[in-house]
């Protein structure tokens, strides 16, 4: 009786886990590019690469968690961690993903 129960705890613990999307971090990426108009991503859900288009770009993370950025538009090479609420400006960079 006790490994059925074990198994059924197990289970619907795996089933919850599996169930449960992962949130976004709160607040907004800001996205200043050379002659042009500021702009921001928000809420941006971890593991998603955001490409930021053509041209250089300067990112501000204004978000709750940290954001990884990128020198290349699809979220590869050396990239340098912008911990929360860090309101330096990191230029030259083409992507940024949230990792929480």
């Amino acid at each position: 009786m006790r490994s059925i129960l074990a198994v059924l705890t197990v289970a619907a613990t795996a089933v919850t886990l599996t169930a449960t999307p992962a949130s976004a971090a709160s607040g907004s990426v800001i996205i200043r590019t050379l002659g042009e108009a500021t702009w921001g991503i928000g809420d941006p859900r971890p593991s998603e690469c955001h490409d930021l288009g053509p041209g250089f770009h300067a990112v501000i993370n204004e978000t709750d968690g940290p954001i990884l950025v990128f020198p290349d538009h699809a979220c590869d090479g050396e990239a340098i961690l912008v911990h929360a609420w860090d309101n330096s400006e990191y230029g030259l960079h083409y992507s940024f993903q949230a990792l929480t």
